[in-house]
């Protein structure tokens, strides 16, 4: 009895007491103002930056089960979970739930989460390149998937005239407007297209593979083009665009034959030890930051060196099979789902004029248009049959995720105002929600009877 008194007499004297002391000092001190240089709102930023996540994570899997059950990839379900949660139905029903939701505060760390989101993206993308496909796919695809892009790019150029005096954003060079909105119209989605291709059961097909090889040559095509664009908005002379290229293939190069042998030789040492540990993993994630921050500091973006890094990665590699199974989950479950919401809060339908959806009606039916015929006519050049000269049409259409990392890059530099972003982003839905059905349509392939919607979108 006596030994028990003791340890609550102790107890109460240095535990007890103390943390009531502290308790009450903090008590007291919360009543006042918070000091200079001591800001309090960071606590809120934290509780709303952690319920917009909670609430984007649960409707984004939802979205993607109801997507998978009706045949369409998981990109056109978040895409249209973020344009509803943006001011277009749930700011424009609900404003005041909506800015409690997403205030304003709490965007930019939303924007910087999906910016993480797409870089990763990119490096997984860059991962899963097949090389070997594109260097067999042989003389038909280059033909096809460079056709794919230069039909659609031009025909951007000429809708870019059309707007530019309406919609290009002021202090823009009408080059830079012009460009950009030329590849707007030329990207093709390889990522989405490749998850159509496997469940509609064409990825191993003569007709798939030629498919895919296609949209790879012009994903890269158009990338480089990008790069490019970018270097042109950023640039302030032709000299200075000029130094920017040139740095842009320099570190293309080191990547290519410094990086990539030396990925190699640890790939080497990984299954010679058969275990992936910590330090390795954490130096490969150096090196796809690095790489992004090296395209960043070169003036370009960061999903270009993110992209390279993944494209220089071993082939076949337990090592980097481990670390895109690692990213992979936390990317497309948690980051790209915010990415699809920072989307939809700068789209804007609710007030479009008619002249505004006449002018998106337009953008769509160029975009459709000029993809169909350059794909499908390239095709039939080289001696595809029209059945399949068309179904290649109908996939280089499909535009999806890709398409919307490139425009939200073109509202960060200024390029795009935001009635053409919406614009923009509304034909990047349609034109990815039309690819299933349009390929079920010209009868190829069936969808499998269990696949999963988690591959990339």
């Amino acid at each position: 009895m006596d030994k028990n008194r003791r340890y609550i007499g102790v107890y109460a004297a240095l535990v007890a007491l103390p943390a009531a002391a502290a308790v009450l000092f903090l008590l007291r001190d919360a009543r006042g103002d918070p000091g200079p240089g001591h800001p309090a709102p960071a606590q809120g930023i934290v509780y709303h930056l952690l319920i917009a996540t909670v609430t984007v994570v649960a409707l984004g899997a939802l979205g993607s089960a109801l997507a998978a059950r009706l045949g369409q990839p998981r990109v056109v379900s978040e895409l249209l979970i973020g344009i509803a949660l943006g001011p277009s139905l749930f700011g424009a029903l609900a404003p005041d739930a909506q800015r409690w939701f997403f205030p304003a505060g709490v965007v930019p760390y939303l924007d910087a989460l999906a910016q993480f989101g797409v870089v990763f993206f990119m490096f997984l993308i860059g991962a899963e390149l097949r090389l070997d496909l594109l260097g067999r796919a042989g003389a038909r695809p280059l033909v096809v998937g460079h056709a794919t892009i230069v039909l659609p790019f031009a025909a951007g150029l000429g809708v870019a005239v059309l707007l530019r005096d309406t919609y290009a954003p002021p202090g823009i060079s009408g080059v830079a407007f012009l460009l950009f909105i030329g590849v707007g119209f030329a990207i093709t989605a390889f990522p989405v297209l490749a998850w159509i291709l496997r469940e509609r059961g064409l990825l191993g097909t003569p007709i798939g593979a030629e498919g895919i090889a296609a949209a790879g040559i012009g994903d890269v095509t158009a990338w480089c083009v990008l790069a490019l664009v970018i270097a042109v908005v950023r640039g302030t002379s032709l000299a200075g665009v000029a130094v920017t290229v040139g740095l842009v293939a320099v570190f293309g190069a080191v990547m290519l034959w410094g990086v990539r042998p030396l990925l190699r030789r640890l790939d080497d040492r990984v299954r010679a030890r058969g275990e992936v540990g910590l330090p390795i993993a954490a130096a490969m994630i150096c090196v796809v930051l690095l790489s992004a921050l090296a395209t960043e500091r070169i003036g370009v973006h960061p999903i270009f060196g993110a992209f390279l890094a993944g494209v220089v990665m071993p082939r076949g590699s337990r090592l980097v099979a481990e670390l895109t199974t690692k990213i992979e989950g936390v990317t497309l479950w948690v980051m790209l789902p915010l990415f699809f919401v920072t989307v939809g809060l700068h789209v804007r339908l609710i007030g479009f004029t008619a002249a505004m959806w006449l002018t998106a009606l337009l953008i769509l039916a160029v975009a459709v248009v000029s993809k169909l015929a350059g794909t499908a006519g390239a095709a039939r050049a080289v001696g595809a049959s029209p059945r399949d000269a068309l179904a290649l049409g109908v996939m280089m259409n499909c535009r999806g995720l890709t398409e919307l990392v490139v425009l939200n890059l073109g509202l960060q530099l200024g390029v795009l105002g935001l009635p053409l972003f919406a614009m923009f982003v509304v034909m990047a839905l349609v034109t990815t929600a039309m690819t299933q059905p349009l390929l079920r349509l010209l009868g190829h392939g069936a969808p499998a009877e269990e696949r999963t919607a988690d591959a990339i979108a």
